[in-house]
């Protein structure tokens, strides 16, 4: 059975029923016991959040006994998330959280316990739901769970399937979904015995949950189908008027603070926009005046997103009259949408010309857009309308649905292809020639697609904002804005809650998140009233300082591809560029480019690159090493939230640090990071005395 020796265990730890006003700085404990029937390994790793639900979660790891069982006291004040795993079956509660559809998805064991409580669990791996025996405080509260959960997993699944769905049906799914499991719960309280602070919670999650879906659908759509829906049915947002956005009570409800952060997203762009150049990029450095900066904006808001024709290529070297290159420009601006046949080879396929027609129609009535689902019963992409979408279906190779899966047959469409060129006076080489410089078009910089001569820039200003926009990447940081946003929308003691998990973020991140977060310290721990939340700032500053440049590189000592022991001290009198990364992790493989070319500029040099992955499965590390062609040193660390990944605080990979021939810390690189290379080679080559 695919769950057989697998323990998956999510302990919610919710606050006191005295109320949020009881709360002190010194917090309860609750303590679960356990015995585990034919166990596949001796070690199970906890993790739970501090008592104040701020920063990154604590890690604990117990040995079963010889008679298999366990013991572990946990610190509890607020409702504190607890997951518990087998070795090398872990993944990370902070990246389930971050998946599309936010919903709850620990495995087949969850458990609720309050301060003071002392659970004991029988867990039998092999037998999944019908395993549980729980005895001690609040079993009860613990026998729901396990019929809950079965229960409504399944509907869980296709809300996180919906992202694609039209904004009514998706409504539809999850209002009903939310008003199931709160009717649930009200039927259930007859037959168990619930806590209050367990109704409490329950509640808060269910709502909270179902809040954050609806707040992420516009968002979740267009991620999932490359357009935006401004469909917005009557009482879509209704409930932002019956879900609180202030609730002490949901401190340390799981799906709270994601709510809260974007729910405030939405506002702010309501408020500001989300075109101006300067929410994007990090301009601090040019130290532009504020109607500089205010013209800049104003031009990005404008300039759109299809260029000029002569903008791309140079129409000069043909010879043209000027009137046939205005004319041309006119045509490619006002040029319709492609043919699927333009940008797939539908006969390779194994469409016939025909059918591939007949696709080129379908695709023509539609919106434009096309999913990619993987099928593993396919050897080849196949299309499939049969739903009314268009759907392209690929191998299942790994384990999910990728463009990859449609390289080979991906065209490029010619220009004349794109533009009715049968208007101009022009011979077929012309035509054949303007082809040719339209399949070699540079991409714009930003100051070809803005008339920047009006802003009185100097030529540097011009080329750093070049510089800058070529990487393709937000290089701001949302921090700021939302710790700004949030001192102004919350109040009590939400407000400190949430505002010291910014800080201790802006710690956790490093580079100009770090600067901003120890500019914004010392005025928070003025202001705020509730010690606790200062220590727990104070903490993650402290730990924070310990990954400054300068400081020494914590070392480790891991296995590599051939089961040698592999440390970072070994490497001392080097360079080293250390990458935290994994094969599912799709940006990290989108960097593999940077990396290659950083390689590139500093062969021969003594520089090493660390490629310390968080793979669980040793079987997938090997397979993306090899099919990526990834180059360097490979060790693995194999458990997320330890080792290595938590004494350098890394929270989301990738994330790449520089470590100086001495062994010190040299750069975490945030911001344009991996892909602003000539910086980084700069740097290498810096720390080596080679410049």
């Amino acid at each position: 059975m695919k769950n057989k020796g697998r323990l998956i265990l999510v302990i919610i730890l919710a606050m006191s029923t005295a109320g949020p006003g009881a709360e002190s700085s010194e917090s309860s404990v609750a303590i679960v016991t356990g015995e585990v029937r034919n166990p596949t390994t001796r070690e199970i790793t906890f993790r739970y959040n501090s008592p104040t639900a701020l920063g990154r979660q604590t890690e604990h790891r117990v040995d079963l006994d010889n008679r298999n069982r366990f013991a572990i006291e946990i610190p509890v004040a607020r409702g504190t998330l607890v997951r518990g795993s087998y070795k090398g079956r872990s993944v990370p509660w902070k990246w389930v959280r971050q998946a599309a559809s936010h919903v709850f998805k620990p495995g087949p064991l969850v458990l609720y316990v309050e301060p003071g409580d002392s659970l004991h669990v029988e867990i039998h791996p092999g037998r999944l739901y019908t395993s549980y025996g729980f005895s001690g405080r609040n079993a009860d509260n613990n026998r729901f769970i396990a019929e809950w959960y079965p229960r409504f997993r399944d509907f869980q699944r296709k809300i996180g399937d919906s992202r694609d769905a039209e904004a009514v049906d998706f409504a539809r799914l999850a209002d009903g979904w939310h008003a199931d499991q709160i009717e649930f719960l009200n039927r259930r309280r007859t037959r168990y015995a619930l806590s209050p602070g367990f109704i409490e919670h329950a509640e808060r999650y269910f709502n909270y949950t179902y809040a954050f879906l609806k707040i992420s659908y516009f968002a979740n759509y267009r991620r999932a189908t490359g357009r935006e829906n401004k469909d917005i049915p009557p009482g879509f947002y209704d409930f932002l008027k019956q879900i609180p956005l202030v609730d002490e009570k949901a401190i340390g409800v799981d799906p709270y603070p994601s709510y809260l952060v974007r729910t405030m997203d939405l506002e702010m762009m309501k408020n500001t926009g989300s075109t101006r150049l300067s929410d994007l990029y990090d301009l601090t450095n040019l130290e532009l005046s504020k109607e500089t900066l205010a013209g800049l904006d104003s031009l990005y808001a404008r300039f759109g997103w299809h260029p000029s024709l002569s903008k791309m290529i140079d129409l000069s070297t043909l010879g043209l009259p000027r009137a046939v290159e205005t004319r041309l420009d006119s045509l490619y601006a006002g040029r319709g949408r492609s043919r699927l046949s333009q940008m797939f080879d539908l006969e390779k396929m194994g469409l016939s010309e025909p059918a591939g027609a007949a696709i080129d129609a379908f695709y023509a009535k539609s919106d434009g857009s096309y999913r990619i689902v993987a099928t593993k019963e396919l050897k080849e992409p196949t299309i499939d309308t049969t739903d009314g979408a268009l759907v392209f279906r690929v191998p299942n190779k790994d384990g999910a649905a990728s463009p990859d899966g449609l390289k080979a047959f991906r065209k490029t469409p010619k220009l004349s292809e794109t533009v009715d060129l049968s208007g101009l006076d022009i011979s077929p080489g012309i035509g054949a020639h303007l082809d040719s410089l339209y399949d070699n078009r540079r991409p714009l910089r930003l100051s070809d697609k803005l008339d920047l001569a009006g802003l009185g820039l100097t030529p540097a200003a011009q080329a750093t904002l070049d510089s800058i926009y070529a990487i393709k990447t937000r290089t701001i940081s949302m921090l700021p804005r939302t710790f700004n946003f949030a001192e102004k929308k919350l109040n009590g003691r939400v407000r400190y809650w949430f505002l010291a998990g910014q800080l201790i973020r802006g710690f956790q991140r490093g580079g100009d998140s770090f600067v901003w977060a120890n500019r914004k310290w010392p005025d928070f721990r003025a202001t705020n009233p509730h010690p606790e939340y200062n220590a727990a700032v104070l903490a993650a500053l402290d730990k924070a300082m310990a990954l400054q440049p300068g400081r020494p590189a914590p070392d480790f000592t891991l296995t590599d591809l051939d089961g040698q022991p592999v440390s970072l001290s070994q490497f001392r009198g080097k360079a080293v560029l250390l990458d935290f990364w994994a094969s599912w992790c799709g940006p990290c493989i989108v960097d593999l480019p940077f990396l290659r070319k950083i390689k590139k500029e500093t062969a021969g040099q003594p520089v090493v690159f660390v490629n310390l992955s968080l793979d669980s499965s040793d079987a997938a590390w090997r397979k993306a090493i090899e099919k990526h062609g990834i180059e360097g040193v490979h060790v693995r660390s194999g458990v997320s939230g330890s080792g290595p990944a938590v004494d350098y605080n890394v929270r989301g990979i990738p994330a790449y640090f520089l470590v100086d021939p001495k062994g010190m810390v040299l750069e975490r690189l945030g911001g344009l990071g991996i892909r602003d290379t000539d910086a980084v080679v700069a740097k290498i080559l810096k720390s080596l005395g080679s410049v």
